[in-house]
């Protein structure tokens, strides 16, 4: 009868184990003061394919969080750097993932953005950027709540990027322009 007990308690923990899905929510175009400057975005397939597992004992072990990181600096590359640059091709905004990881229930990423006029790269800056922690969430919510707090971490981490790199063209891009 113990025996029987057991295995209904195992069979009932694997029945609530699973696999979540996290998509960051589409983000409309961010305003932004347009550079003077023609810009095309690339964001290379490693980075527009990239995901990441999480694990969280404090959510339940037997569960997993897949992030569409890569998804989403496609996503928020396409929200930030359009409006922030004129339409067309004298420089190649490159952006590209060289890190990501979650611990302690933020996100920190870290992105490389070159900046390219022929084969030239003009610009090359990894930004270290992190989302805030929302343990007290998933205590209080379990595996329902890590896939809100995972979304909005990083969310958190790639807005930091992308600003952070907006902010340092506004100051560098006189140096991108070719000269005559």
């Amino acid at each position: 009868m113990r025996t029987t007990g057991v295995l209904a308690f195992t069979l009932g923990c694997l029945s609530v184990a699973g696999c979540y899905h996290v998509t960051l929510e589409p983000i409309a175009p961010v305003a932004a003061e347009r550079l003077p400057i023609a810009a095309r975005v690339d964001v290379p397939a490693a980075t527009a394919t990239a995901i990441y597992e999480v694990h969280s004992g404090m959510a339940g072990f037997a569960n997993s969080w897949t992030i569409d990181v890569g998804k989403a600096i496609v996503q928020y590359a396409g929200a930030y750097l359009p409006n922030a640059f004129m339409p067309g091709g004298d420089v190649t905004v490159r952006v590209e993932l060289a890190t990501f990881d979650v611990h302690d229930f933020e996100a920190h990423a870290a992105m490389r953005f070159t900046v390219v006029r022929g084969e030239q790269a003009i610009y090359d800056k990894t930004y270290q950027c992190r989302g805030e922690g929302y343990a007290a969430r998933v205590v209080w919510g379990g595996a329902f709540a890590m896939k809100s707090a995972m979304r909005k971490t990083t969310d958190e981490a790639l807005r930091m990027c992308f600003s952070q790199f907006l902010d340092d063209a506004r100051v560098e891009h006189p140096t991108w322009v070719a000269s005559s």
